[in-house]
């Protein structure tokens, strides 16, 4: 990627006025603070999906978005969690931090939700090319019941393993973080 933005929408597309912010890459460097800035991307997603599942109806431009984030982004964050983070905190963690069911349940929570995105990327993505897509009741039920999920995967990341995260990790261990991110993004060091 040789933008200066990881998820950063074409210039020009339509409705691109931010539902989804770029992260600026140069934030990988301190890799605990993109991964919680992607939090609350993650965040920003469920926000739209709850909406969308109470209107009944996407604007195309957004469908494409969250689509691209659930597409692109999201598998990146999470391999960057199962791949680097869990494994680095699981390393450095004390036996009274008790994480190793903590992080075993949120890898578990990743693989799950993927059965939830395909059906809401699918969804999304169905239909004639036209500015709207409209929801029948399975659509919005999952979109609900994913974006409830999330939040609540999120609590339990943001308020156990990045707190120990930030305690525990060594700059030598961030180090490692932000260079297998870069790698994963194809992103120079």
């Amino acid at each position: 990627m040789t933008s200066h933005e990881a998820g950063a929408a074409p210039p020009g597309s339509p409705g691109t006025a931010a539902l989804i912010e770029a992260i600026p890459l140069a934030l990988i460097d301190t890799p605990l603070d993109y991964i919680l800035a992607d939090h609350f991307r993650q965040r920003t997603v469920c926000v739209a999906l709850k909406r969308f599942a109470a209107e009944g109806t996407v604007v195309r431009s957004e469908a494409d978005m969250v689509i691209a984030f659930l597409d692109h982004d999201l598998p990146l964050h999470h391999e960057d969690e199962d791949e680097d983070l869990f494994p680095a905190v699981r390393r450095r963690a004390l036996p009274e931090d008790d994480l190793g069911s903590v992080l075993a349940r949120l890898s578990e929570d990743h693989r799950l939700s993927d059965v939830m995105v395909h059906a809401i990327v699918d969804v999304l993505g169905s239909g004639p090319d036209n500015d709207r897509v409209t929801l029948d009741r399975p659509a919005r039920d999952i979109m609900l019941a994913y974006a409830n999920s999330e939040h609540r995967h999120l609590a339990m990341e943001n308020g156990i393993v990045m707190a120990i995260a930030r305690i525990r990790l060594k700059p030598s261990d961030l180090k490692a973080i932000s260079e297998a991110m870069k790698r994963r993004r194809g992103v120079d060091a």
